[in-house]
C-alpha cells in the first residue's frame, strides 16, 4: 500500500477543514470500499480523514421530524435500530443484503451512498423513503435529498470539502414497504437488479437500482398506481411500466435484457406483496 498521512478529527468542523486544506484526501467511515479501493492502487489518495473520531457523526437520534443516522453509524448499528419499527423495515431488509455480517459492522450507511454505485442497495431503499443527508462544508450546512446527490457512477453532488453529518430518515408512520433483490450469488454479491417499493396505501413511490448511471425512481409506475390505486391488477400493469425507467447496461452480472425482465419480475413481486399485506 502507499505511503499517506493519517488523521484524526475531533470533530466534523475539522474534519471539513483538513478537506478543503487538503486536495488529495480520502474520508475513512467503515474503510469497507476505500481500503480495497487503495490495496489495488485504484484509490491513491495523500490523507486519510478518519471520521470516527468525531463524536457527533456516532448514533442514531429519533425526532418529530424523523430519524438521523450518523455518518460514522454502523450499518449492524442501523438496522438493529430500525429492526422494531415496522415503517422503516425496507431499509432494514436493504442492509441486510449488503456484502456479509462482518462488513455490515465496519461499513456505513453514509459511506454507502457517498460510493454512488447504482447498485448500492440502501440507496434504492432511501431513494423511495425520500430520505436525504446532511452535508456540512466550510460555508455552512446544507440538506441533499437522495434523488439530487447522485450524478453518475462513483461521482456526488458534495463537493471537495463538504462531508455527509448525517442520513435522515422521514417519518413514516402509516407507511409500509419491501426491498427485493436479485445477484448470481444469493450474498456478499452486488445485485444485478434491485427494486425498492414504499406505500402508504395511497401513493406508492418505486426505486430501481443496478438499471441505470444512478438509482432512479420508476415515476410512470408510480403514477398509474396513484391515480389508480394498487391492487392485484394494477400492480401487473404498473411492473411493465417500470421497465420504462430503466436503461440498464450488459456486463458480469447480467445482461440488457436480464436486468429489464428481472425490473418487472421484482417490481411485480414487491407490489403485489404489498396489495395483499404481506410485507
Amino acid at each position: 500500500m502507499h505511503r499517506f498521512t493519517y488523521h484524526e478529527p475531533s470533530s466534523s468542523m475539522q474534519a471539513v477543514k483538513m478537506l478543503s486544506e487538503f486536495e488529495d484526501a480520502k474520508v475513512l467511515a467503515g474503510g469497507t470500499d476505500l481500503l480495497v479501493g487503495m490495496r489495488k492502487g485504484a484509490s491513491l489518495p495523500k490523507h486519510i480523514i478518519n471520521i470516527k473520531t468525531a463524536p457527533e457523526l456516532s448514533g442514531i437520534n429519533a425526532g418529530p421530524d424523523g430519524i438521523a443516522i450518523g455518518a460514522a453509524t454502523t450499518m449492524y448499528e442501523t438496522e438493529k435500530y430500525l429492526h422494531h419499527l415496522p415503517e422503516y423495515h425496507v431499509l432494514c431488509q436493504a442492509i441486510h443484503h449488503v456484502a456479509s455480517c462482518q462488513i455490515r459492522n465496519r461499513a456505513t450507511v453514509a459511506g454507502n451512498l457517498c460510493n454512488a454505485s447504482p447498485a448500492a442497495d440502501t440507496a434504492s431503499a432511501l431513494l423511495a423513503m425520500g430520505a436525504s443527508v446532511k452535508v456540512l462544508g466550510v460555508n455552512g450546512e446544507r440538506i441533499i435529498p437522495i434523488d439530487k446527490l447522485f450524478v453518475r457512477p462513483r461521482q456526488t453532488t458534495l463537493a471537495q470539502d463538504e462531508l455527509i453529518t448525517a442520513v435522515l430518515l422521514p417519518t413514516m408512520k402509516g407507511m409500509n414497504g419491501i426491498f427485493l433483490r436479485k445477484s448470481r450469488r444469493p450474498s456478499v454479491d452486488l445485485a444485478t437488479v434491485n427494486v425498492a417499493v414504499v406505500t402508504d396505501n395511497k401513493t406508492v413511490r418505486i426505486a430501481l437500482g443496478a438499471v441505470a448511471p444512478t438509482v432512479v425512481r420508476a415515476t410512470e409506475a408510480e403514477e398509474l398506481l396513484n391515480r389508480e390505486g394498487l391492487n392485484q391488477t394494477t400492480a401487473v400493469v404498473a411492473a411493465k411500466l417500470a421497465q420504462r425507467s430503466a436503461s440498464p447496461i450488459s456486463d458480469l452480472r447480467g445482461t440488457k435484457e436480464y436486468r429489464l425482465e428481472l425490473v418487472q419480475v421484482l417490481t411485480e413481486r414487491a407490489l403485489l406483496a404489498l396489495a395483499g399485506g404481506e410485507a
